[in-house]
C-alpha cells in the first residue's frame, strides 16, 4: 500500500476510534460496551494501515479480538461479533513474522491468505454493512455514527480484499 494511502486510512480509523472513545462517557452501559469494542477495532485497523506499525505484538491483538468476538457472540450482538472475527481473520489467516504488528505491514502479505473463501464472505458482509448505513448519512442526527460504521465496514472489507 502506498504510504499516502496508509496515512489516509490511519487518520480515518483514528477518527473513528476518537469518536468511540468520546462515547465511552455515555450513561448507558450497552453504549459504553459497544464504544469500547469500536475503539479497539478502529485502533487495530489504524495500526494495520499505519506506515509505522504499532507497539502491541500480534498475539496481543489476537487475544484482544478473540475476547471481543466471544463477548459479543455471548451477548447476541452479531455485527460486533463478526467484526471481531474479521479482525482475527486478518491477523491469523496471513503468515506473519513474530513482530508483524510492531512494524508496518508489507505488500508481500497480499495473496497469501488462508481460507480465502472465508475472506470473501467477510468482504461481502462488510459491503452489505456499508450499503445499509449509507442512507443514514443523510440524517443530521446519525451522520457521524453512520460515517464511522461506513469507514469501518469499507476499511475492513478493503483490507481483507488486499490480503486475498
Amino acid at each position: 500500500m502506498p504510504a499516502w494511502l496508509g496515512w489516509l486510512l490511519t487518520a480515518a480509523f483514528v477518527g473513528v476510534a476518537a469518536h468511540a472513545v468520546a462515547r465511552l462517557a455515555g450513561p448507558d452501559q450497552r453504549v459504553r460496551t459497544v464504544a469500547a469494542s469500536d475503539a479497539l477495532m478502529a485502533t487495530g485497523m489504524a495500526v494495520m494501515c499505519s506506515p509505522v506499525g504499532g507497539p502491541l505484538p500480534m498475539a496481543g491483538w489476537q487475544a484482544v479480538f478473540l475476547l471481543v468476538t466471544v463477548w459479543f457472540a455471548a451477548r447476541g450482538e452479531f455485527d460486533h461479533a463478526v467484526g471481531g472475527l474479521a479482525m482475527l481473520y486478518m491477523l491469523t489467516a496471513v503468515p506473519h513474522s513474530p513482530h508483524a504488528m510492531a512494524a508496518a505491514w508489507s505488500p508481500p502479505m497480499a495473496g497469501d491468505a488462508a481460507l480465502p473463501l472465508l475472506g470473501w464472505v467477510f468482504v461481502a458482509y462488510f459491503a452489505v454493512q456499508a450499503v445499509r448505513v449509507a442512507p443514514q448519512l443523510a440524517s443530521v442526527d446519525r451522520r457521524v455514527a453512520a460515517g464511522c460504521r461506513g469507514v469501518m465496514a469499507l476499511g475492513t472489507g478493503g483490507l481483507i480484499v488486499a490480503l486475498l
